[in-house]
């Protein structure tokens, strides 16, 4: 046999013995006898409700949004805006990029005209001067 069998086979019994000695920890009590069979379930702590899904949390914007004024926090409560499409937008507004109409979005990266549509209900666009 060559080294790499050897220490294979080494590796092998080695996990075979390590996978005796945790189920033996895990199913012998202390006393010497076996477990019942559902005494894990009663040392965890009780299961926690689920969590409702990261959409449905999320709060919608109460008024219109201008995407060229608003903070980063308030770019995230819009549907399909997630942080990092957020951050592309502020990216952009800081490149000294202004959003004249909805359709304008477009030219971040991740957003396209499915998009553009779920979003146009909640932007409200002004000039280039007095947004700023």
């Amino acid at each position: 046999m060559t080294r790499r069998e050897v220490a294979g086979c080494l590796l092998v019994v080695l996990l075979v013995v390590a996978g005796r000695g945790i189920r033996h920890a895990l199913l012998v009590d202390p006393s010497g006898g076996w477990r019942e069979p559902g005494w894990l379930e009663a040392t965890l702590p009780p299961e926690a409700p689920p969590l409702p899904p990261a959409a449905a949390a999320r709060q919608r914007p109460s008024g219109r949004l201008n995407p060229n004024t608003c903070p980063v926090d308030s770019l995230v409560l819009l549907p399909g805006i997630g942080p990092a499409l957020a951050a592309r937008i502020a990216a952009a507004r800081a490149e000294g990029v202004h959003f004249a109409c909805a359709r304008d979005l477009q030219a971040i990266r991740g957003i396209g005209p499915r998009t553009v549509e779920r979003l146009a209900p909640y932007l409200i666009f002004s000039p280039p001067d007095s947004g700023r």
